[in-house]
């Protein structure tokens, strides 16, 4: 197979397969919200922690006695804050709530999360790339991944493990001429010079090291799907690949770096225009089964099964009008889920505007109400409509391990509401939630009830009462689901950046 026939096989992953692919991305990106998990742990507890000793309550106190008036008439020149607006105290309040507790807290979520992504990684990369062999094989992408992720998780671990260390034994060379370099540098003159030229040279073959590593390692993963080999064999599979194939070697590293820098240069555009969520879409979803199906069929020399797609059209019209038929179904079909969402999204609420609303601080919001909402609503409403969708993916996929993921996202996200709720003047704050919140949140929510469903079928699949068919035909479900989300969250953006900032501006003045 040569690099071009691959390259479209990638294309044609999503372009063609898209129904049976998009759902092993979006269930890898909910799992990294597993990850999250211990740290979003510990940011709760250490709230519930500066909350019940007062910690908290003292510097909105504090913060309440601030002169807003004061600070926007003359108190903010030069991008400095003139200290008398200020309430005295206040540094020290806030320097108060990172107490060793907190930071233990915080620290102790941090460990959690790396040590949890430590295992999950590789089952996220065996399900990446199973996912996408198994359409090269005529299997089913879902189906696939889920069997792929539990037979080889251990030998795609073996693979990162070797691969870090590789990149600390790349390292060596760097230390050595930096200590060394160290070592002459008490000599001055000549000596200082060799010292800051030995380290540049450190730095320079450790950096040529590290990518030599990287090429070699680079289909190592491909070869244990592939191939079915273990952890060793599979490196040296993948690192004799460019003596046995340069040519196909070439290709990849030159497709490799073009999708790089195409990603990059629109995520670049994206964000300068004030909607960098769309970086993350295209790095989460719509990139990755292109660059691992094109990767993977290059290394098989497999093709697609050709497909006959009907006009795209009639797809997006077939997609998002199942979704929504799916939608409604699951609405209908599993209300305790959907329950379980909103009591644990109200949940949060609840205690965030517990925390925060006896210490209110009416921030005013002078001149136009529309700059809290950007400067350019198109941005804006593009922004907002994805960012909602994939907080709605992450919350459902991750909760495919027993919705624990789900169920902590909920909580947190009630949680930074009604903390803001509990700030802000309650009719400016409904002013500027309620017009968009009504659809936002409930599909929010029902993203949620995906995810706490999910859950009941994980569970199910680890009772053995369920296998993993059906675990996949859930899977694809939710997909179906959550592409039936999609008009809700448009629609909701759309009354945030173009109507809402009008209908605060009138309820508000």
């Amino acid at each position: 197979m040569n690099v071009s026939t691959a390259l479209r096989a990638g294309v044609r992953m999503l372009s063609e397969y898209s129904a049976s692919v998009l759902p092993v991305y979006l269930l890898v990106t909910g799992l990294s919200g597993v990850v999250r998990v211990p740290m979003v742990l510990a940011l709760l507890a250490a709230f519930a922690l500066v909350s019940l000793d007062g910690r908290l309550g003292r510097v909105l106190d504090i913060a309440g006695e601030i002169d807003f008036g004061e600070v926007e008439s003359g108190g903010i020149e030069g991008g400095t804050v003139d200290p008398g607006a200020i309430p005295p105290g206040l540094g020290d309040a806030v320097a108060n709530l990172f107490s060793p507790e907190v930071a233990a807290l915080v620290g102790l979520g941090v460990l959690g999360s790396l040590l949890l992504s430590f295992v999950i990684s590789p089952v996220m990369n065996a399900a990446s790339v199973h996912g996408v062999f198994g359409p090269l094989r005529g299997d089913d992408a879902v189906r696939s991944a889920l069997l792929g992720a539990r037979d080889d998780w251990l030998s795609f671990l073996g693979v990162q493990l070797l691969l870090l260390v590789a990149l600390a034994a790349s390292a060596v060379p760097f230390v050595l001429l930096s200590l060394l370099g160290s070592a002459l540098s008490h000599g001055g003159g000549i000596a200082g010079a060799a010292t800051v030229l030995g380290t540049l040279a450190g730095a320079l073959l450790s950096g040529l090291l590290v990518l030599a590593v990287l090429l070699l390692f680079a289909f190592a993963e491909q070869a244990v799907a592939v191939d079915g080999l273990g952890a060793v064999a599979a490196v040296r599979r993948s690192a004799g690949f460019p003596f046995r194939r340069p040519t196909d070697f070439v290709g990849y590293v030159a497709v490799a770096l073009g999708a790089l820098i195409l990603a990059g240069g629109v995520a670049l555009v994206a964000s300068l225009g004030g909607a960098a969520r769309v970086s993350s879409l295209l790095g989460a979803v719509l990139v990755p089964p292109v660059l691992d199906g094109f990767k993977t069929a290059l290394y098989a020399e497999r093709d697609l099964p050709r497909r006959e797609t009907p006009p795209l059209g009639d797809r997006f019209r077939a997609a998002y009008g199942g979704g929504l038929r799916a939608l409604g179904a699951f609405v209908r079909e599993h209300p305790l889920a959907n329950a379980v969402s909103a009591v644990c999204f109200a949940g949060g609420f609840a205690g965030g505007w517990a925390a925060t609303s006896p210490y209110a601080i009416e921030v005013p919001i002078e001149g136009e109400i529309a700059a809290v909402f950007g400067s350019f609503p198109l941005a804006t409403f593009v922004n907002l409509a994805v960012n909602n969708w994939l907080v709605a993916a992450d919350a459902a996929y991750g909760g495919v391990v027993f919705g624990v993921s789900s169920v902590t996202s909920l909580v947190f996200n009630g949680l930074v509401v009604g903390a803001l709720g509990g700030v802000f003047d309650s009719r400016l704050f409904a002013a500027l939630v309620v017009p968009h919140g009504v659809i936002e949140v409930p599909a929010l929510v029902l993203g949620g009830g995906i995810g706490v469903w999910l859950g009941g079928v994980g569970l199910r699949v680890a009772g053995g009462r369920t296998g993993v068919d059906g675990l996949a035909a859930a899977v694809r479900r939710a997909y179906r689901v959550l592409l039936g989300l999609v008009p809700l969250f448009v629609v909701a953006a759309f009354v945030e950046a173009f109507l809402t900032p009008r209908i605060a501006s009138l309820l508000v003045g």
